[in-house]
């Protein structure tokens, strides 16, 4: 038989395929099931207020399978971390900033994070958000794993996503797609002479928000509408339950105005207060609706000269004991990073140091949404936690040791540690 190149070709091309398939069919199952892995000897804290004093935490195929003082059973050919001493923590979730979304402040082309125009929900910092920048990894250092990526400008920002601070890119690094719109409610001061002209601009925008969602609300029930509108398709999920409204406002006024508004012409839609430096004042209002509040940047000044100087660090305390649930966020890209020092300063004035970091894990995944997949360190939710050597509240003996990510170890080295390390030996002080 006359054997020609097409021939051979086809057979190497049916050795290969045969060869491929063995190694799928022998190898699969390694990479399909992780290892077993023992943590034991450390402080385990929970994220829902629990403290397991030298706890056992085991953990396999991404997900917690046993947690407490003992082990339930046990578990052959194990890997076991001696984390004794240490302390174990869910991975922070750090909700309100454009991590991700923003790298150099001065750099136009760095910046992704708000679009042109005031009515923009269709805008989706999801497929802006960049797992290559050199920010996210200092986050992660300090033991975030979780960003809520947020758009900004505008009166109707965009629809912000929560996303893991590591990964191949905005695909893979998607734990909670469209989460959310984000509005910009109208600042309502006007001073203490009231500016004619400032008010009528007030209530120009006002209005302009209100025709916006009745045209919304409309669309939203119109299942097949003839011409669609990607602004009002964007929108759809607020009236329909699967999306927050993240109203962001920081006065008094603006805070009972747009509570009003909302809960009298869509009782339903699932509210989330922003910024909201008054709500102490609010707190019957806020509870009686029962809207979370997201504190940002509580590192700060006071906002009024009749407030205490250290109001901004009170106000988070203040909120929980009347009942509030509470996140505490970090706006910005490189101060985010440091959201987990706000929480420490708000245990020392009014809440726990275990209601503080509930305020930056549990909170947050339960206003998201994803608090049965991540926020604390129970049976059946993702292994995503860090090892820490001192307590992660407090900037001086927090210091990550080790973090895992649905079960897989994440690198901690970034490009900051890469030049502390290159100018430590240049000048032979490692």
């Amino acid at each position: 038989m006359k054997i020609t190149i097409a021939m051979i070709n086809m057979k190497l091309h049916n050795i290969k395929i045969t060869l491929l398939l063995w190694a799928i069919m022998v190898l699969n199952p390694i990479f399909a099931q992780q290892q077993v892995t023992i943590i034991t000897g450390a402080t385990i804290h929970v994220g829902n207020g629990t403290v397991i004093e030298n706890g056992i935490m085991v953990f396999n195929n991404g997900r917690i399978v046993d947690i407490g003082k003992t082990m339930s059973s046990m578990y052959k050919n194990a890997r076991v971390i001696d984390a004794a001493g240490k302390h174990i923590y869910p991975g922070i979730i750090c909700m309100n900033n454009i991590m991700g979304l923003n790298e150099i402040d001065a750099v136009r082309a760095t910046r992704d994070f708000s679009e042109n125009g005031l009515m923009n929900p269709n805008a989706r910092t999801l497929i802006a958000y960049s797992t290559d920048s050199k920010i996210l990894p200092t986050a992660t250092f300090n033991g975030i794993l979780f960003t809520q990526a947020v758009p900004l400008g505008g009166t109707v920002s965009g629809t912000s996503s929560l996303m893991k601070t590591t990964g191949w890119n905005w695909e893979d690094a998607v734990v909670k797609a469209d989460e959310g719109i984000h509005l910009n409610w109208p600042g309502m001061h006007v001073g203490s002479v009231p500016d004619e002209n400032r008010m009528k601009q007030i209530e120009k925008q006002l209005q302009e928000i209100k025709s916006f969602f009745a045209e919304a609300a409309q669309y939203s029930k119109t299942t097949k509408p003839e011409i669609t509108n990607s602004r009002l398709e964007a929108m759809r999920g607020l009236f329909n339950g699967s999306k927050n409204l993240y109203i962001h406002t920081e006065s008094a006024k603006g805070i009972v105005s747009s509570i009003n508004y909302f809960k009298l012409q869509f009782p339903l839609m699932k509210l989330v207060l922003v910024g909201a430096t008054d709500a102490y004042q609010l707190t019957d209002l806020i509870k009686q609706y029962n809207i979370p509040v997201v504190m940002n940047n509580i590192h700060r000044l006071p906002s009024h000269s009749f407030e205490d100087v250290d109001q901004p660090f009170k106000t988070p305390g203040m909120l929980v004991r009347a009942g509030i649930k509470v996140a505490i966020a970090n706006s910005g890209s490189w101060e985010a990073r440091n959201v987990m020092f706000n929480a420490g300063t708000a245990a020392a004035y009014g809440l726990s140091k275990e209601e503080a970091l509930q305020c930056i894990t549990l909170n947050p995944a339960s206003i998201m949404g994803v608090e049965q997949q991540i926020g604390s360190l129970e049976l059946g939710k993702e292994a995503s936690f860090v090892i820490c050597d001192g307590d992660i509240l407090d900037m001086k003996s927090s210091k990550i040791s080790a973090a895992f990510l649905f079960g897989e170890i994440v690198e901690l080295y970034n490009d900051q540690q890469r030049l502390y390390d290159k100018y430590m030996k240049k000048y032979g002080l490692n």
